[in-house]
């Protein structure tokens, strides 16, 4: 039997990959470039303002996209390393922007060096009008080469519940999913 949802919380389901799991192909359809900030902000708002995430629901309600997305992009380096080019847009053949993917890597413990670096997909998203077309593995694809260059232990992802086309590309993806846990909406 599962625990009740407790009040002001959402489920939270959580991946893993490392170099026992399958890489997802390259996009034969998509171009990968760099993520340049001015074009990334307004594509993580478009992607935040129709999202399934209940975080990204209430941080829109709160204070709308565009202040969503940037305190939500300010938050990365804070929190992780952010290597220079891994942050990349997806455009499909006629040049049109259709998504983007944000790897990171956790900070180092100081006390741990047994291991290679741990990555985790800071943010991701298929802009509204290119979904349902199988994007985001290819967007999860492209992070996976990237944690797999750097020699990554592993790598982290988690989508809320409710998220169920993002919940179904990370296990199309061959990433491994562990058991759901609760997090606090705010």
């Amino acid at each position: 039997m599962s625990e009740p949802l407790r009040a002001g919380h959402y489920w939270k389901v959580p991946f893993v990959w490392d170099p026992s799991c399958p890489v997802p192909a390259a996009s034969a359809a998509l171009r990968f470039e760099t993520a340049r900030d001015d074009g990334l902000l307004d594509a993580v708002a478009r992607v935040m303002a129709d999202s399934r995430d209940e975080s990204d629901r209430y941080a829109v309600a709160l204070n709308g996209a565009g202040h969503a997305a940037a305190e939500l992009l300010a938050l990365a380096p804070r929190h992780f390393e952010v290597r220079p080019g891994w942050w990349k847009v997806a455009c499909d053949g006629r040049d049109q922007l259709v998504g983007f993917v944000l790897p990171v890597l956790f900070r180092r413990d100081a006390g741990r060096h047994d291991a290679g670096p741990e990555g985790t997909i800071f943010y991701m998203g298929v802009l509204p009008a290119h979904r349902g077309h199988g994007h985001a593995v290819a967007l999860l694809g492209e992070a996976t080469r990237t944690f797999q260059a750097a020699g990554c232990s592993s790598a982290l992802c988690d989508t809320g519940e409710t998220n169920r086309p993002m919940v179904a590309a990370l296990r199309r993806a061959g990433y491994r999913e562990r058991s759901r846990w609760q997090r606090k909406v705010a």
